[in-house]
């Protein structure tokens, strides 16, 4: 028979019945998966009555793995990956030769057969050979695993987002297939990482996805940056990962991501200035002579004026031990990662990675009782 597999529904591969052959083929190579994990909850009870090959197997160890009587299970699963290799003119003889095996297939078995999707998938005739093809459909199942498009790819992020503990508006689901593209496997990786970000929000938003999904490193950066200054753990440590992703050089992140925060909470301290002068942020941009002679050269907040209202809201939740406690911390982190330690920089190592993330939970509150 002939099926096509839909995500959430793997029961359809063993109603009315387990087949003692599966035969997956198509572009979506997160279907295949999804549908290997679920035919070895279905099927395997024990662990030794499962099985797992590669393409480098021959016919003839792929039917004798089959063969061999289950112990604690029903059936034996035996799973071969790879098999997208034998359709080359070399391997061809090989697929065949499992073919005329199949019909010898014991019914203590369940052979699954995968070929991972290649350059123009959509447009093959054969998910192996011909034979093979053949003898999977009379004998079992062939198996498509269609790339999802439209609404259908939409249902699977939302269900998925589901899976994770969150709601996903119809907004932010189309706006991540926009960035990511339609592949299940990236766009569950960033799946997981919104739910992260979000944290214990039970909702992820368009916004959400413009922050954790962002185009450009130079993105991320800003982003961590202002979760860390908003005391956001979850959200800061979950960008910070994200920085090392884009750039596997520590010692980069560090410098920038350091220069950056030095900025920002310098730019507080300024806010916290003018709030305790009972400035308004309205009036950031045309300052009294004598109030603007105390700020300094560099850095300085007029040149943001438009950012006023969001400093000083933030810098009224900071206290003066407050920011001089960042600002500290900043510079020892910062002596540390060039070598430079103390008997005061002894909560920091000389592995950057490792100071960025006590740092972030340093800066965040995270490290307070």
């Amino acid at each position: 028979m002939e099926l096509t597999y839909k995500s959430g529904a793997p029961e359809a591969l063993w109603t009315p019945a387990l087949q003692p052959v599966y035969l997956f083929y198509g572009e979506e190579d997160g279907l295949k998966q999804e549908a290997l994990a679920a035919l070895k909850r279905h099927v395997v009870a024990a662990d030794f009555d499962l099985e797992e090959l590669d393409a480098g197997a021959t016919a003839d160890a792929i039917l004798a793995a089959a063969g061999q009587i289950p112990f604690g299970s029903e059936r034996r699963l035996v799973v071969v990956t790879g098999l997208e290799q034998w359709r080359e003119r070399g391997r061809q003889a090989e697929a065949d030769r499992l073919a005329e095996g199949l019909e010898r297939l014991s019914d203590s078995a369940c052979l699954a057969l995968v070929a991972w999707a290649g350059e123009e998938e959509a447009r093959r005739k054969t998910a192996v050979t011909s034979k093979l093809d053949a003898a999977a459909k009379k004998l079992g199942a062939l198996v498509a695993c269609k790339a999802l498009r439209g609404e259908a790819l939409m249902d699977w992020v939302r269900e998925r987002a589901r899976q994770e503990g969150k709601r996903m508006d119809a907004a932010a689901a189309e706006q991540l297939v926009q960035m990511i593209g339609g592949e299940i496997r990236p766009l569950e990786q960033e799946i997981r990482k919104l739910a992260c970000y979000v944290g214990e929000g039970e909702t992820i938003q368009a916004q959400d996805v413009a922050v954790v999904t962002a185009s450009s490193p130079e993105d991320v950066m800003f982003a961590a940056v202002e979760a860390i200054t908003r005391r956001q753990t979850d959200k800061a440590l979950t960008l910070l990962a994200e920085l090392h992703r884009y750039d596997p050089k520590p010692q980069a992140v560090a410098g920038k991501l350091l220069a950056l925060l030095a900025r920002q909470y310098r730019m507080l301290w300024q806010a916290r200035f003018l709030v305790q002068k009972r400035v308004s942020p309205r009036d950031v941009r045309a300052l009294p002579p004598d109030l603007a002679a105390e700020l300094p050269g560099e850095s300085n907040i007029t040149q943001i004026a438009f950012k006023a209202a969001d400093l000083f809201s933030q810098a009224r939740a900071l206290s003066w031990e407050d920011l001089s406690f960042c600002l500290e911390r900043l510079l020892l982190c910062d002596l540390a990662n060039k070598g430079g330690a103390t008997d005061e920089t002894d909560t920091f190592s000389t592995d950057p990675v490792r100071n960025l993330q006590l740092l972030v939970l340093e800066l965040t509150g995270a490290t307070k009782s």
